[in-house]
């Protein structure tokens, strides 16, 4: 009788991680696609490791997602992808060699020598409504959204960041490479280490705060002529230049200035070591 229970407790311990284990996609072949709808209002996620990830709008207000392998001319690496939908969001991964578990929003990823041996990238290209929110995401790529985003996240580590006419609120990061980010509708904040950030907002929502940092070059922020804020710009070998009129409080010279501008409200942050920073009328 024990010797019965323990066999099967065995074989449930055995079987869980089948059970929860994702489906795996696009395995055996160079080209993968994904047709799906994703609802005004929620998210369309891409995570990928070696790869750009572009989003560009839908004409037929469903997700298109087309996902490409490419080799460096060695054997191709051993590469799936996983789909989440959760809540009417929806997380495309692209997976090396079992080493990440795709989730809502997220990557899990499981690091080991194998990341070092990596010899092909995934090319993401995503159409998608322009009320869907997106976020791009790579390690090492490009990741570029045109024309869509009730919101927008675009990260990525080695590579640029590029946004295009966004409708709400857009955060943009890298480390290495530049952000370059014009949209219909702020707030944004965006943030490199080696590149150049320019941020231009035709327009702006809420009173949410602003930050922009680099170290290893200049910021520019183009906001509309109207514009309210309590500010803070620090650099170390640059300028501070705006079109605007500025109360200046507490430390200042010049390559620290804060204080407000018009009747204050929104925080905005500025900073660079190694440039200037710009504060300009779109």
């Amino acid at each position: 009788m024990n010797r019965t229970r323990l066999i099967a407790g065995l074989a449930v311990v055995l079987a869980a991680p089948v059970l929860g284990a994702q489906q795996q996609y696009g395995r055996d072949s160079d080209v993968w696609r994904w047709d799906g709808r994703v609802e005004s209002g929620r998210w369309m996620n891409v995570f990928n490791l070696n790869g750009s990830v572009d989003f560009a709008p839908s004409t037929d207000n469903m997700v298109h997602l087309v996902a490409e392998k490419r080799s460096n001319g060695r054997e191709m690496d051993d590469i799936h992808y996983e789909v989440v939908q959760t809540g009417g969001n929806v997380t495309v991964c692209a997976i090396w060699n079992n080493n990440s578990r795709c989730e809502d929003g997220g990557m899990n990823s499981f690091h080991n020598n194998d990341h070092n041996e990596n010899h092909s990238t995934v090319r993401f290209t995503v159409q998608v409504p322009r009320s869907v929110r997106v976020g791009a995401h790579s390690v090492n790529g490009a990741v570029s959204v045109r024309d869509v985003g009730a919101e927008v996240k675009a990260n990525t580590v080695n590579g640029g960041v590029r946004v295009r006419n966004a409708t709400g609120p857009v955060r943009a990061t890298t480390v290495n490479g530049g952000v370059d980010v014009n949209t219909a509708a702020g707030p944004v904040t965006a943030e490199t280490v080696n590149g150049n950030v320019d941020a231009r907002m035709a327009s702006l929502q809420g009173n949410d705060d602003m930050s922009f940092k680099t170290v290893n070059g200049s910021v520019a922020i183009y906001v509309p002529a109207q514009f309210d804020a309590n500010f803070r710009f620090d650099t170390v070998h640059g300028g501070i230049d705006s079109d605007f009129p500025m109360t200046l409080s507490g430390r200042w010279g010049p390559r620290h200035a804060s204080g407000t501008i018009g009747s204050g409200g929104r925080d905005l942050r500025a900073s660079s070591v190694n440039g200037s920073i710009e504060l300009r009328k779109q």
